[in-house]
């Protein structure tokens, strides 16, 4: 019987093609890492060079902001309508109740109306209802007094017959008589003074229920009169107009803002700071602008945090005296302090930044070149970043840009 030969599985020339493979792939790696090892010449021209440095470093960041008034008003329409009439043009001074614009709205107009006929009808009835109950008061008085009359005149009568049939002047029956119907009169004058009193505090009550829902009603009607009056827009409060510039046969809908009016009680800056600093932002925070060569204090006084376009606004207020020159609608730029000063050691921004993402600069090694150095930043402000590691205060490294030799370790500035 033949034995069967198992085939190897590995032979000799596939072991020397793999190890082939592997040299090349070390001697690529090797040529890759002496490449990167090879020193790049560069004009001494055409880089900048920066000092590391100690000093007081504050956190802050650059926001755009713009003055707008401390105290804005805004004009609203009631009810919607088309202009009618325009009785003044923007941008000037406006007193309380200064007629702006007049709305036209038929059918508005007609609904309010309709109300107010309604309610007129409504507070007729009420007050019919009244003189009803008041006359009925009347009348139930009325009989009160010819029942107590009546009663006054048959117990007078009484009286006499009673001396007299006691002299047996009057016969029996004709006495009994006179005392059943003074009896009879008695308690009728006292039934009716019952009712009197119950119909009068029943009325009392009634009365003043109509007289709360005629005072109501009249209300309400004060209410629709006003509503028809405001289709003629006026200043709510005295101030500067702006941000009014309607056309006549133009159509504004209900509780839509016409103008706005600033009541000229100060400035506030409204700023927009990026989403990235939300939670770092608090009121009470200092904040400067530069303004005609002086460096204007800025406190945040509010910060809202609702983000729109990766974005949220703070409201900051003067610490001092606006600037006499400030206007509503200036553009600013504003440096915002997030943290107090403190020493450290720092390096000025530049255009490095962007070659080397922060990662690494290049150091001066004082024999006319350069050499990569890996270090760590912290925070930043708009004149410099805060060295945590790999930098020394006095080392020289160069603040322009890389993207000539970043995959260099080291330059030769010629």
């Amino acid at each position: 019987m033949d034995k069967r030969v198992e085939k190897k599985r590995w032979n000799h020339t596939k072991r020397l093609y793999i190890a082939g493979i592997a040299v090349f792939l070390i001697l690529v790696f090797f040529g890759f890492k002496a490449i990167n090892k090879k020193t790049y010449k560069v004009d001494a021209s055409k880089i900048s060079v920066k000092k590391v440095i100690e000093g007081d470093f504050q956190d802050m960041i650059l926001i755009d902001a713009d003055v707008e008034p401390i105290n804005l008003v805004l004009v609203n329409t009631l009810e919607g309508g088309t202009v009618e009439e325009i009785f003044i043009e923007d941008g000037i001074a406006v007193d309380k109740g200064t007629p702006l614009l007049r709305l036209s709205n038929p059918s508005v107009t007609l609904g309010y109306m309709n109300q107010e006929t309604a309610i007129v009808e409504q507070i007729n009835n009420l007050r019919n209802l009244k003189l009803s109950l008041e006359k009925d008061q009347r009348v139930l008085t009325e009989s009160l007094i010819d029942s107590e009359n009546n009663l006054a005149d048959i117990e007078r009568n009484y009286k006499v017959d009673s001396i007299l049939y006691q002299k047996d002047i009057v016969a029996k029956n004709d006495f009994i008589d006179r005392k059943e119907s003074y009896k009879y009169l008695k308690n009728k004058r006292n039934l009716v003074a019952s009712n009197v009193k119950k119909s009068r505090a029943d009325n009392k009550v009634q009365i003043q229920q109509i007289n709360q829902s005629i005072a109501m009603m009249q209300r309400n009607l004060e209410m629709i009169h006003d509503n028809i009056d405001k289709m003629l827009v006026r200043a709510p409060v005295t101030g500067m107009l702006s941000s009014f510039d309607p056309v006549i046969g133009e159509s504004y809908g209900r509780n839509q803002t016409v103008a706005k009016i600033d009541v000229q009680s100060g400035f506030k800056v409204k700023g927009q700071v990026d989403e990235y600093y939300l939670s770092t932002v608090k009121p009470g925070q200092l904040a400067r602008f530069s303004f005609d060569g002086e460096l204007i204090d800025l406190k945040v006084k509010k910060v809202l945090p609702e983000v729109a376009n990766r974005r949220f606004e703070i409201e900051l207020i003067f610490v001092n005296t606006p600037p006499k020159a400030i206007t509503i609608g200036q553009s600013l730029q504003v440096r915002l302090e997030l943290s107090k000063a403190q020493k450290s050691i720092m390096i000025p921004r530049g255009s490095y930044f962007q070659s080397s993402g922060g990662q690494y600069v290049y150091v001066l090694n004082g024999k006319g070149g350069a050499t990569k150095r890996y270090i760590k930043l912290g925070s930043q402000n708009p004149s410099y970043y805060q060295v945590l590691e790999g930098l020394s205060v006095g080392d020289e490294f160069i603040s322009s840009s890389y993207d000539d030799f970043k995959n260099y370790e080291s330059i030769k500035i010629n």
